[in-house]
C-alpha cells in the first residue's frame, strides 16, 4: 500500500522520536534483553489499552478495532517465569485524551508497531520462542497485516482532521512508550 500524504505527514513528524524508541528497544540477544522488552510493551500498552477500551470510537471508523495485545504481553511475561503486575504497574501515568483526531494519532503508533513485530517475531523465535512460550504477541501482531491495512484506510479517508492533534497524539503516544521502556 502506498504511502499517503498523511500517513508522510505523521512518519516525519515522528521520525525522531521513534527512533530514539527503536534504538532504546535496541536488540534482544537474550532471554533477559527480551524480557525487559516484553515489561516495556506492558507498562506501555495496558495504560493505553485500558484508555481505548473506555473510549467510543466515532462512527466514521466504522468497524475497525484496535489490536490489543496487553493480555498476551502478560501471558508471555508469565510463559517466562516473570511476574507481570510488575511490568503493569511500572507504566502508570496520565495519558492525553482521545478526541477523534487524537485517537488516529494514537493509533498511527499503536496499529503501526505491525510492521516493526514482524522483525521482532523473527528475533524471539532465535532464541527459541513463539506463540506457546513467550512470543504470543508478537504472533499475534505480526500474523496479519489486515489491522494495520484497515487503520491505514481509515487514516487516509479520515476527512476534517487536525493534523497538529494528530501528530501530537502520535509524539505523546510515542513519549509514553519511550518512558515504559526506559523504566523496563
Amino acid at each position: 500500500m502506498p504511502m499517503s500524504a498523511r500517513r508522510q505527514f505523521l512518519r516525519e513528524r515522528t521520525g525522531p522520536i521513534h527512533q530514539q524508541l527503536d534504538e532504546c528497544v535496541g536488540t534482544f540477544s537474550d532471554i533477559p534483553a527480551y524480557l525487559r522488552y516484553i515489561r516495556g510493551m506492558l507498562a506501555f500498552r495496558r495504560p493505553i489499552e485500558t484508555q481505548l477500551a473506555s473510549t467510543r470510537l466515532p462512527e466514521d471508523f466504522g468497524d475497525f478495532a484496535p489490536n490489543y495485545l496487553a493480555d498476551a504481553l502478560e501471558r508471555d511475561i508469565a510463559a517466562l517465569g516473570a511476574n507481570p503486575a510488575v511490568a503493569a504497574e511500572s507504566g502508570r501515568q496520565s495519558l492525553p485524551e482521545l478526541s477523534a483526531d487524537g485517537l488516529l494519532g494514537t493509533l498511527y503508533v499503536l496499529e503501526g508497531s505491525t510492521l516493526g513485530a514482524r522483525l521482532l517475531v523473527r528475533r524471539a523465535a532465535a532464541l527459541g520462542l513463539d506463540a506457546g512460550n513467550g512470543a504470543e504477541h508478537l504472533q499475534k501482531q505480526s500474523s496479519d497485516l489486515g489491522n494495520w491495512n484497515a487503520f491505514a484506510a481509515l487514516l487516509d479517508s479520515a476527512r476534517e482532521v487536525d493534523d497538529e492533534t494528530m501528530a501530537q497524539a502520535a509524539l505523546a503516544t510515542f513519549a509514553h512508550a519511550l518512558n515504559a521502556f526506559e523504566k523496563a
